[in-house]
């Protein structure tokens, strides 16, 4: 078989892209020890950063070493570190953070992208394999490690709540029901912005039984919750629905039965908006951040990201009518925009 000659830069494009992995596993590290935290009230020394996380000095030093050289955290003289606005980004509890997205991310998704390779010559879920039932039982399981993924989805959200306001008016609608909503950190910023309308936050019970307690006080009047499964239905009645980040978890079957049960739910003229990142038709060969968000897909559940014609494929055959997209700022998500006529 004849084969290509390897040029020697793409053999160390590879190393480039191994070095990926390798500086992924210096953020786990950093957000285990709470290294932004440490550093949040001003510049430490390496030793005390290895005293205070019962670490050993000298490998403490080499982990943080890789991160200053990549530009998270920056090191001074004598092994001193300090926060930056990259290192920030791994503060615990704090609007924004990628910390629980991390830790999701590199402790119980991680063994599915070594396990591709399963998913592609078997057809099934990496995760599944690995650790013998689904995500979502995964989580019901060990509830603390599911919370720490809501809190994942939470920090990841706040870089796209301020585009998805600045890109959408929500004021024309009364009545908004967020489907899949959470902790309902959406429908608060919503309803923050439309202060004639009201909110349901619709989830399972696990989830609604937190949820109700963090509605903050000037909402109560206008923002409750509802619980179900959207497999089943979701509440009827209201103007405007949205879901973000629900149908990419989903195949196309499971996200055509979603979309059935909220036409369903629907009056005429109600608009579904599906926020979610979208895959541009056109991008042959070029990058974008959802083609590699639906490897965790791959890895993890039975959904894909999709291109915008597998959305309105999906949409049409549950009733509804594309509208438009709409873009917010981030190839992470945009804005479907749907109605039922």
């Amino acid at each position: 078989m004849e084969k290509q000659a390897v040029k020697p830069e793409f053999t160390f494009k590879m190393y480039e892209i191994l070095g990926g992995l390798w500086l992924t596993g210096c953020v786990k590290t950093a957000a285990e020890l709470n290294i932004a935290d440490l550093l949040a009230s001003g510049p430490k020394t390496i030793s005390f950063l290895a005293e205070e996380t019962q670490s050993h000095e000298t490998q403490l030093y080499r982990v943080m070493r890789a991160l200053s050289g990549a530009g998270i955290f920056e090191e001074s003289e004598n092994r001193t570190f300090a926060l930056n606005d990259f290192g920030a980004a791994l503060q615990t509890d704090v609007p924004g953070t990628a910390k629980n997205f991390v830790l999701t991310i590199m402790n119980e998704h991680f063994p599915g992208y070594g396990d591709l390779t399963y998913a592609v010559q078997k057809g099934k879920i990496p995760f599944e394999h690995i650790h013998g039932k689904d995500l979502w039982g995964f989580y019901k399981e060990f509830p603390e490690i599911g919370e720490n993924f809501g809190k994942g989805m939470t920090g990841m959200s706040g870089m796209e709540l301020k585009g998805i306001i600045e890109n959408y008016d929500f004021k024309p609608y009364k009545k908004i029901v967020d489907i899949g909503g959470g902790n309902g950190v959406m429908i608060h910023t919503i309803l923050n912005n439309a202060p004639e309308s009201s909110g349901i936050i619709f989830d399972e019970a696990n989830v609604i039984e937190k949820t109700v307690n963090m509605i903050p006080e000037n909402l109560k009047g206008r923002c409750s919750v509802a619980t179900g499964s959207f497999f089943n239905e979701v509440p009827q009645g209201a103007d405007l629905y949205t879901m973000k980040w629900i149908m990419h978890d989903w195949s196309d079957d499971e996200c055509i039965q979603i979309l059935k049960n909220c036409y369903n739910a629907m009056p005429k003229g109600a608009k579904l908006l599906i926020i979610d990142a979208v895959i541009p038709d056109d991008s042959l060969n070029k990058p974008h951040m959802a083609k590699l968000l639906d490897i965790v897909m791959l890895a993890c559940l039975t959904g894909k990201e999709r291109t915008l014609s597998e959305f309105k494929m999906i949409i049409e055959k549950a009733g509804l009518q594309y509208k438009q997209l709409i873009h917010i700022g981030t190839e992470a998500k945009s804005i479907v925009e749907c109605e039922k006529i």
